[in-house]
């Protein structure tokens, strides 16, 4: 006699989708995965390993040579064809630059719109002197008097 299961008509079966008997032995198996460490970096022994690794098509990994101080990334394109690009960084130690804030008295100093303008006519002023002794300096020398400078 049938057993009766709360909620469903008497015989009622729920309904499994079909799966096809491959399908469930991949399943049943535990996927093996890489071995992802240190914030989503893979670890490898060295560059061999990292050159080696398989990627996916439009897929990156990013490792971390366990030996040396590298970063790595491989990146594989969409199109299977294209050879994976394979990239290396050396990690670096940088210290900490520590800047010293201005005296608590002192403001720095800045120039004012009209005393930037006003430097800039003084040079504007020199640059034309300069040009008008160009053309005397050429005269003496041709002449021979290079000793007298006005």
């Amino acid at each position: 006699m049938a057993m009766y299961q709360p909620g469903f008509p008497m015989g009622y079966q729920p309904y499994t989708p079909y799966q096809p008997y491959f399908q469930q032995q991949q399943q049943q198996q535990p996927a093996q995965q890489a071995p992802i460490q240190n914030g989503g970096f893979v670890s490898v022994r060295n560059i061999e390993e990292a050159r080696n690794w398989p990627v996916a098509p439009g897929n990156s990994i990013t490792f971390k040579d366990e030996s040396a101080p590298y970063i790595y990334t491989k990146t594989m394109s969409y199109n299977q064809l294209d050879a994976p690009s394979f990239e290396r960084y050396r990690l670096v130690k940088e210290e900490e630059q520590v800047f010293a804030p201005a005296p608590a008295g002192e403001a720095p100093e800045y120039a004012t719109k009209a005393e930037f303008k006003a430097i800039a006519a003084e040079v504007q002023e020199l640059k034309a002197q300069i040009g008008d002794l160009t053309p005397k300096r050429r005269a003496r020398k041709e002449d021979g008097n290079e000793s007298e400078d006005a």
